[in-house]
C-alpha cells in the first residue's frame, strides 16, 4: 500500500509515519510545507490511501490559513477527481471548525470540499480536539507541549485562568485510530460527516500544571506517578519525553553490611515499592512477620531457601527457588519468614511490597522461622 500523508514533518505526521513504517508493504509518500505540490501530482496514481495533516494554525497573515486549509485541500481533491481517481482520504480537521474566525472558517471550508468528495469516495473528516503526546513543538499552539517542555527544563509557565477547562486527545490514540481506517474503514466514533478520537479527556489549566510540576518532583525521586490511570500514564510519557537525558538519572542509595546490599528501586503512592536485596552465600535474611504488609520475592540471580512459619499455630512452608526457573513468591501476612542464599555466589532478589516502609510504623517483628515439621512446596511454573 502506498500512503500519502500531508503535513509529514508536523507534531501528528511525524507519530503516524513513525508506526507505519514498521509495517510490512507499506510505501510512505511525504509531503511537507517545503515541497511543491508538484510532489503529490507525480505520485498520486500510485497512491492507495491519504492522510491529509498539513494545514496551518499560525501563520503571520491571515489570507495563509485559506492558503494552507482551504486551498491546499481543494488543488488536492480536484487533482483526484481529474485524473478520474477514487481515493480514500483522512483529513484531521478541528473543534475550531465551528468558531467564527479565520482558523475555524478555513478548517470548516476544507470540510465542505470533503463532504462533497464523501459523496463518491470513503472519506473520515476528523475533528480533533487538543492533542498531546511527544514531539509536539513547544511555546507555539499547546499548552501541555509548553508546560512539559519549560518544567522539565525549568522555566517558567503561565496560568491565567486555572479554571479553564481544556478537552485533550493523545497522539497514539490517534494514530491507532487512523490505522484502523486504513485497515477497516471503520470509525471508532462518527456523528453525521463527522469523526472523533476516544478517548477524551477533560482537565482544568490549574490541575494540569500542578499534575506535571507533580512529574519533575517524582522523576529526581525513587517515586513513579499512579500510571494504572489512563491519563496519567500518558501525560507522564509526553512529560518525560521533553526532559532532558541526563536528568532522567537517578543515584540510588545502597544500604551496605556484611550480609551484602539493600536498595529502594521505585516507590508509588498507591502500590507500594521495590527494591533489590543482594545476599552473600550462606547469608539468612528476614525472620520477621507482618500483619498487614504482604511481600512478593523474585530470584533473579543465585539460588535461595524460603521458609515461612505461621506465628500461631507453627505450620511451616519451604520452596527453593533459583534463577534457572524464575518464581514469584508471595509472602502471606502472619508468617514469620527468611530467605536464605543456598548458592556459592551472591543471590539477587526483587521485592515488592504492597505499601511504603514507614520507620515509624514498620509493621515489622521479628521472630525466627520453624525448621521442624516443615512441609516442602515444589512449585511448578
Amino acid at each position: 500500500m502506498k500512503i500519502l500523508v500531508t503535513g509529514s514533518n508536523g507534531f501528528i505526521g511525524k507519530n503516524i509515519i513513525a508506526q507505519l513504517n514498521i509495517k510490512d508493504g507499506v510505501e510512505i509518500v511525504s509531503f511537507d510545507k517545503e515541497d511543491s505540490f508538484t510532489k503529490i501530482e507525480e505520485n498520486i496514481e500510485s497512491i492507495d490511501f491519504i492522510i491529509h495533516l498539513a494545514g496551518i494554525n499560525r501563520p503571520k497573515d491571515k489570507s495563509e490559513f485559506y492558503k494552507g486549509n482551504t486551498d491546499l485541500t481543494k488543488n488536492l481533491i480536484d487533482l483526484i477527481l481529474r485524473r478520474g481517481l477514487s481515493i480514500p482520504i483522512i483529513i484531521s480537521s478541528s473543534i475550531q471548525a465551528v468558531k467564527d474566525n479565520d482558523y475555524g472558517k478555513s478548517k470548516k471550508q476544507a470540510e465542505d470540499i470533503l463532504i462533497e468528495y464523501s459523496k463518491s469516495n470513503p472519506t473520515y473528516i476528523y475533528r480533533l480536539h487538543n492533542v498531546f503526546g511527544k514531539w509536539c513543538r513547544p511555546n507555539y499552539n499547546s499548552v501541555v507541549a509548553t508546560f512539559c517542555n519549560n518544567i522539565a527544563n525549568g522555566l517558567e509557565i503561565s496560568v491565567n485562568d486555572t479554571n479553564l477547562n481544556l478537552e485533550l486527545v493523545y497522539i497514539d490514540d490517534i494514530v491507532e485510530e487512523f490505522i484502523n481506517i486504513i485497515e477497516t474503514g471503520n470509525p471508532n466514533k462518527k456523528i453525521g460527516n463527522y469523526c472523533y478520537i476516544e478517548p477524551k479527556y477533560e482537565i482544568k489549566l490549574g490541575e494540569l500544571a500542578n499534575l506535571i510540576e507533580s512529574f519533575k518532583k517524582d522523576t529526581s525521586s525513587l517515586y513513579v506517578p499512579n500510571t494504572g490511570d489512563e491519563f496519567i500514564k500518558k501525560m507522564y510519557a509526553t512529560y518525560i519525553s521533553y526532559v532532558p537525558i541526563k536528568d532522567l538519572i537517578v543515584d540510588l542509595e545502597k544500604h551496605e553490611d556484611n550480609r551484602g546490599m539493600f536498595t529502594e528501586v521505585i516507590k508509588t503512592n498507591k502500590c507500594g515499592q521495590f527494591s533489590v536485596s543482594i545476599s552473600k552465600p550462606g547469608i539468612i535474611r528476614g525472620n520477621h512477620y507482618h500483619h498487614t504488609k504482604m511481600e512478593r520475592f523474585i530470584v533473579i540471580k543465585g539460588s535461595a531457601r524460603i521458609i515461612f512459619t505461621h506465628i500461631i499455630n507453627g505450620e511451616s512452608y519451604e520452596i527453593n527457588v533459583n534463577d534457572k526457573e524464575i518464581k514469584e513468591v508471595t509472602i502471606p501476612v502472619g508468617y514469620t519468614h527468611s530467605i536464605e542464599n543456598t548458592g556459592n555466589e551472591e543471590m539477587i532478589l526483587l521485592i515488592w511490597g504492597n505499601e511504603l516502609f514507614n520507620q515509624q510504623k514498620p509493621d515489622t517483628i521479628f521472630k525466627e522461622v520453624s525448621n521442624n515439621n516443615i512441609n516442602i512446596i515444589k512449585g511448578e511454573n
